[in-house]
């Protein structure tokens, strides 16, 4: 049994929701996806809706707004050092892949731009329980591959997703291509298989990126996500931090600060 420093227990009594419970070290290729737009409408959640045109272009710059479909950020990690900071007790490593949808949430009159996490995919099952801590939809995909070569990286989950990725070689740099650091800049939202809505705040610290080309197809939902002439994708080594999960009025509305 691991006994708690004394030093660590005190530091937590003034802890928020909102400071980071879970933190590690991850490797990403980060891609941009384009969802139909018509097919998207029909599978967001109660409250959720695609943002307008003219909001995407203000807050997502640099992705190209292709007619009826929508960007998102498809993220596909290798997971290192990764624990809660109260125990530190780290989970071995383990391959995650996920998706952040832009999403306008309606909550009575105040709506938010979130990023909407519609489902995760993770051959680590630990790692899968432990999600649901967060509500999130992982899936648990123990037959994950993840292939790599000198020159490409590939993720392949039979009849769901086929994806590969080659580094290109450059001066490596500190900072992701806007769209990927505003969609983890928003509020993360993800509704759980109990049909709870959960808000929490992912924050990625990246210290090295490389641009990287990406081929992929991505089987969800009737719909098929592959890349196109302007999709791109950035490689990345980054520390990262989750919040707790929390519902809206938490979220937005605390009671105390939480800058």
């Amino acid at each position: 049994m691991r006994i708690l420093n004394p030093e660590k227990v005190e530091q937590f009594k003034n802890r928020t929701p909102h400071d980071p419970i879970l933190t590690g070290n991850n490797s990403s290729y980060i891609a941009v996806g384009y969802y139909p737009t018509e097919a998207l409408e029909k599978i967001l959640p109660r409250a959720m809706s695609i943002p307008s045109h003219d909001l995407m272009s203000k807050e997502y710059p640099t992705v190209k707004k292709l007619e009826g479909m929508h960007p998102f950020t498809m993220m596909f990690s290798n997971c290192r050092n990764v624990h809660d900071v109260m125990t530190d007790i780290e989970l071995r490593p383990y391959r995650e892949l996920m998706f952040f949808i832009p999403v306008i949430y309606t909550h009575k009159e105040e709506q938010q731009l979130c990023s909407y996490i519609p489902v995760l995919y993770l051959e680590y099952l630990i790692g899968v329980i432990g999600g649901l801590y967060l509500g999130l939809r992982k899936e648990f995909h123990p037959k994950m591959k993840d292939i790599e070569t000198d020159t490409s990286k590939s993720f392949v989950i039979e009849d769901i997703l086929d994806a590969t990725f080659h580094k290109r070689e450059m001066p490596a740099r500190q900072e992701l291509d806007p769209f990927f650091t505003q969609t983890f800049k928003k509020p993360t939202v993800t509704v759980s298989y109990l049909n709870r809505t959960y808000f929490y705040t992912t924050s990625v610290y990246p210290t090295r990126v490389l641009d990287a080309s990406p081929v992929y197809k991505w089987y969800y939902k009737g719909s098929v996500i592959k890349n196109n002439e302007d999709t791109f994708a950035n490689y990345s080594e980054y520390s990262f931090t989750t919040s707790q999960a929390m519902r809206y009025q938490a979220y937005f509305h605390p009671t105390y600060s939480a800058e």
